[in-house]
């Protein structure tokens, strides 16, 4: 989780892509998007690396691009998290997209006089590129998640506003606790203890830019330690509660 939104076009290898509660199994071409909010990872299942290409960008940097016609962060934000991320591209788009990519790489990576519109120009028009086959994706990806991880990470997100620890979560799922915490790194790419924190920050965000204090935040996210709470936000963050709310 990060708070830029990003592009990840897979082209090689074997891995599972985790969106916040669903699972995937990648394929050349498939195509994920990630908006600010969502708990992500690509899970490598070989011991060799992967080949893919990664655009990230700024929401704040497209809006005077976006008109009442085209909103050009529709396939980022329209969706319930972690489902309608992800898209294919046929050989020709995918030529396309790598096109248009390489252009915007290489404007970035040689700076030079008109070297930031043409990037720019390359970035709207990825997104219109994105948005399109978004529109035109109507067979759903079935996830690979399991029944059990599944109603796992259903009651993490049902109870961020407690304490939630591993043995609370097993508790309530009938379920050895060590077993729950192996199947569930295997399936997500990280441990539950991670996935709970990232998702009590995720929380913490969205009430900061609704305008709570950041005490209230730090009680209604459930945590307990004034303290733990301003560390572990800006450990994951990268920046203070109280900084964040005057940025949003």
């Amino acid at each position: 989780m990060h708070d830029h939104y990003e592009i990840f076009l897979f082209l090689n290898g074997t891995v599972n892509g985790f969106v916040d509660q669903y699972c995937y199994p990648l394929q050349r071409g498939s195509v994920l998007v990630f908006n600010n909010q969502e708990i992500h990872k690509i899970i490598n299942l070989s011991p060799g690396p992967y080949e893919r290409v990664t655009i990230h960008f700024k929401a704040e940097l497209v809006y005077p691009f976006c008109t009442a016609e085209t909103n050009l962060l529709a396939c980022f934000q329209n969706h319930q998290p972690g489902k309608q991320n992800i898209s294919h591209m046929d050989e020709p788009q995918l030529n396309e997209y790598m096109r248009l990519a390489s252009r915007l790489i290489d404007a970035l990576n040689h700076p030079q006089y008109g070297s930031d519109v043409l990037a720019l120009t390359y970035l709207v028009q990825l997104l219109v590129f994105i948005n399109g086959l978004y529109n035109k994706s109507h067979s759903p990806v079935p996830s690979i998640i399991s029944a059990l991880i599944e109603s796992a990470i259903h009651y993490i997100d049902n109870h961020l506003h407690t304490g939630l620890s591993l043995e609370q979560v097993s508790s309530e799922l009938a379920v050895d606790k060590y077993y729950l915490s192996h199947l569930f790194k295997q399936q997500t790419g990280g441990t539950l203890y991670r996935y709970v924190l990232l998702k009590k920050i995720a929380l913490a965000k969205q009430l900061l830019a609704g305008g709570k204090s950041v005490s209230e935040t730090c009680y209604l996210a459930g945590f307990n330690d004034y303290a733990n709470f301003i560390r572990t936000f800006k450990n994951i963050a990268g920046v203070s509660p109280g900084k964040y709310s005057k940025s949003t």
